[in-house]
């Protein structure tokens, strides 16, 4: 029967007690490394929750797509189906894209048979260190696209600005 540590100091004679303690000390720094930069924030355990109102901007929809996007409407994120808000106010217009002129210069020109709508939504968000938190699921970010729907409508939109109490 072997022993388990030799006279040369080695475990079961193949290898050294002291590279033993190196590897796990080595694969113990690299552990901590990993876990320490791939923290993923969660905001499940927030239970701060305020009102928020956000306005979302759809651009160069066409008349249909615009006209059912309607006050009172319930705001669904298309990839997961959670609940964004309601949709409290819906402004129309006319879309504008930019165009170029001969000279190299762009100018805003009308586009034709497509609107911009503008949704003022409201919902009940979480706040954790800042941010908020839509269903305590969807971070919502001005400047950030999102796929949204409602019953009767599919389209993305540009969330432009947050109001909330913090």
């Amino acid at each position: 029967m072997r022993k388990v540590i030799d006279e040369r100091g080695r475990l079961f004679g193949l290898i050294s007690f002291i590279d033993v303690v190196v590897l796990i000390v080595a694969a113990l720094l690299v552990t901590a490394f990993f876990v320490r930069t791939n923290v993923i924030y969660t905001p499940l355990t927030t239970v701060n929750t305020v009102n928020v109102s956000y306005t979302v901007r759809v651009r160069a929809v066409r008349d249909t797509n615009a006209g059912l996007l309607r006050p009172g409407d319930r705001l669904y994120n298309r990839e997961n189906g959670v609940f964004m808000g309601t949709i409290t106010a819906a402004e129309i217009t006319g879309a504008l894209a930019p165009e170029p002129l001969l000279d190299g210069t762009l100018v805003e020109g009308r586009t034709a048979e497509r609107y911009d709508v503008l949704l003022t939504v409201e919902t009940e968000a979480s706040v954790s260190h800042g941010r908020f938190f839509a269903s305590r699921i969807i971070e919502l970010n001005a400047n950030a696209e999102y796929h949204l729907i409602t019953r009767y409508s599919q389209f993305a939109g540009a969330i432009i600005s947050i109001t909330g109490d913090q």
